[in-house]
């Protein structure tokens, strides 16, 4: 997103161009993002399960204890929001895959992703984080606790900070924050493009908080089109592809038998799907990033510091 770019109409309203503006409350962000608690792991993660699986092998990766198998993590850790400000955030994001060389004959997906797992709590633990941070990451964090119930012999010695006893459910669950409550509760957006277009259908978005006649954006995705025409999306990488066709390639890829001898033209196919995964969860961290610098200098700066504004 351009720096230098937005200009101010009034306290907490914005102009981007002739045709769209945004509210801002710069309160309520504030008062949201206190709860953060740092340091933190910014993290998106991709899995497969039933709905990738298109019947043609018997054996199945899948059972009733591991519903939703990860196979890919894209993370970022940060001590505070000033750093994410300050940093080159495309260079701070880190990635942990499951790997599947051609007719590997030692090729084993179950002991990966249980070294996958053990890695992944490791690095919190040994990083202290309190805090995972997420856009809309119900499902990463149902896996996550998961993971820590199953793995609780890894904190016998050294505390799991981002883990609390949950009363209710007798067991171990990972603090989080997802920044879309603070995305579809502090911003209101008009409804249009840089062209002024419509933007979205209003019908299918709520109203924004600050201003009945504009729309709150409910993805980070929504947040990055809106600001396209300021150059929001030119620093992530492209994706042309379906993230569920992509699934299903990486299930295919994973669960190939390995009596089975796979065509190489077939396996480069599939091994590409799993690049191409990585980098749609690396433009989903890097969004949430730049989502937390932008909060940032709205938040905190005075409009004289934000590197946002006109000057």
């Amino acid at each position: 997103m351009k720096k230098n770019s937005i200009s101010i109409i009034g306290d907490g309203f914005f102009l981007i161009n002739e045709h769209q503006t945004f509210r801002f409350d710069r309160k309520m962000a504030r008062s949201a993002i206190e709860n953060i608690q740092f340091p933190i792991i910014v993290l998106d993660t991709e899995f497969v399960n039933y709905s990738h699986d298109t019947g043609e092998f018997t054996s199945k990766l899948y059972d009733k204890k591991n519903r939703d198998l990860v196979y890919v993590i894209q993370y970022s850790f940060a001590k505070s929001l000033k750093e994410i400000s300050s940093r080159n955030n495309k260079k701070a994001i880190k990635s942990i895959t499951i790997k599947r060389a051609f007719n590997d004959s030692d090729y084993d997906f179950y002991d990966q992703y249980s070294k996958m797992i053990k890695s992944f709590l490791n690095m919190c633990r040994n990083k202290e984080i309190k805090t995972i941070v997420c856009a809309g990451g119900v499902n990463d964090i149902k896996i996550i606790n998961q993971w820590i119930n199953e793995n609780k012999k890894l904190f016998a010695r050294k505390t799991l900070n981002m883990a609390f006893y949950n009363k209710d459910t007798k067991e171990l669950n990972a603090s989080y924050f997802d920044i879309y409550h603070v995305l579809e509760n502090s911003f209101s957006f008009s409804n249009t493009c840089s062209d002024g277009s419509e933007f979205y259908n209003a019908n299918n978005l709520p109203k924004g908080k600050q201003a009945d006649d504009m729309i709150a954006l409910t993805s980070s995705k929504k947040f990055f089109d809106w600001f396209e025409g300021v150059g929001s999306n030119n620093i992530l990488k492209s994706e042309n592809e379906e993230i569920h066709d992509l699934c299903k390639k990486a299930y295919k890829l994973y669960a190939y038998p390995l009596q089975k001898k796979m065509n190489f033209d077939e396996y480069k196919v599939l091994n590409k799907a799993i690049k191409q995964v990585i980098d749609h969860c690396y433009n989903d961290v890097l969004r949430v990033l730049v989502f937390l610098e932008f909060i940032y200098e709205f938040s905190y700066l005075s409009y004289t510091k934000n590197s946002y504004i006109k000057k």
